[in-house]
């Protein structure tokens, strides 16, 4: 039994560690400056939540996920969407905090907050979303997208 406990005690200091070392190691590409207050007070993501790369090749082809933005261009650059998708009221947040570069993998912090069921918010629809460009140039050899929260859980993994 001790040793299940042990074994069990060291599998989570190694799960821990690589999520320290997805959100600490590597090359710093961006880090966003604003702070964005509160916490995340849901179990899980909603399900029109979107982690979307977007490139100069697919912008027309992603018009009804980047919900009528007008005015971007990628040129030379990788764009890197979040969104929580539609929100029946106000008090819902999501930011991008920072972006790494590690060996053949990218590792996106981002950083989503909702409204506790106390707090007064306006009731109205929103669309809350968060948009980086990073130059191609900074991402040459990546094969994978790796979308983790502040606390380094995994959100959802894209191939580049």
């Amino acid at each position: 039994m001790k040793l299940k406990l042990v074994l069990l005690l060291l599998a989570m200091l190694v799960i821990a560690g690589c999520n320290q070392d997805i959100l600490q190691g590597g090359e710093l590409l961006y880090k966003n400056p604003e702070e964005l207050e509160g916490q995340w007070q849901q179990n899980k993501y909603p399900k029109d939540a979107e982690f979307i790369l977007i490139t100069e090749d697919n912008l027309l082809n992603l018009q009804e996920e980047l919900r009528g933005i007008k005015g971007l261009s990628f040129k030379d650059q990788l764009g890197i969407y979040v969104s929580l998708g539609e929100q029946a009221t106000g008090g819902y947040g999501i930011k991008i905090k920072q972006i790494r570069k590690q060996d053949d993998k990218l590792a996106v912090v981002v950083k989503a907050v909702s409204p506790a069921a106390t707090d007064i918010v306006t009731q109205v629809i929103t669309h809350p979303y968060d948009i980086v460009k990073i130059p191609l140039s900074e991402v040459k050899g990546i094969k994978k997208v790796i979308f983790v929260s502040e606390e380094g859980k995994k959100i959802i993994e894209k191939s580049l």
